[in-house]
């Protein structure tokens, strides 16, 4: 019981000197402009104390664009030449999962999957799922006459039986 008296009184002291710290370096580190200093208008962006982060005075710069030979063909199960069936996991038959898995791909110019990650599912199935994605094969997509990589989404439905 001491001992708990003890760390708790010193978890008080270490939390009231790093508010103290935290006081005295807000207080130090504003740097007040004059406004007569000031030439130009410019925006000036205050940031709530309580948050601790800071605003920048410009946005991000808008993300470079995607190459005209990529588009996102949502969900592909569709467009699938050859869907292999994913082989049920031992484990997974062990624990009694089942439910359908979906696997986020990226179809190269030819059909092929070039990745798979899982994204959703149980997680005792996913791997299996995205093995099996990596199998399947797709038809082209074509935009202007032109072959193109595709993103999209493809699902397993696990079954136990």
């Amino acid at each position: 019981m001491r001992n708990m008296i003890i760390r708790l009184v010193i978890a008080l002291l270490a939390f009231s000197i790093g508010v103290f710290a935290s006081a005295i370096w807000t207080l130090f580190s504003t740097k007040q402009v004059p406004v007569a200093a000031v030439k130009a208008p410019i925006a000036i962006l205050e940031t709530p104390r309580s948050t601790g982060c800071r605003t920048r005075a410009f946005p991000d710069p808008p993300p470079p664009p995607m190459p005209n030979n990529f588009v996102s063909g949502g969900v592909l199960n569709g467009k699938a030449i050859s869907k292999p069936q994913p082989p049920y996991p031992p484990i997974a038959k062990a624990a009694r999962a089942s439910g359908t898995v979906t696997v986020q791909i990226v179809v190269d110019e030819t059909g092929r999957v070039i990745s798979a990650s899982p994204v959703g599912g149980h997680p005792l199935l996913q791997q299996a799922a995205a093995q099996a994605a990596r199998q399947a094969r797709f038809s082209p997509t074509l935009l202007s006459g032109q072959p193109v990589k595709v993103s999209g989404v493809i699902t397993y439905n696990f079954v136990l039986q």
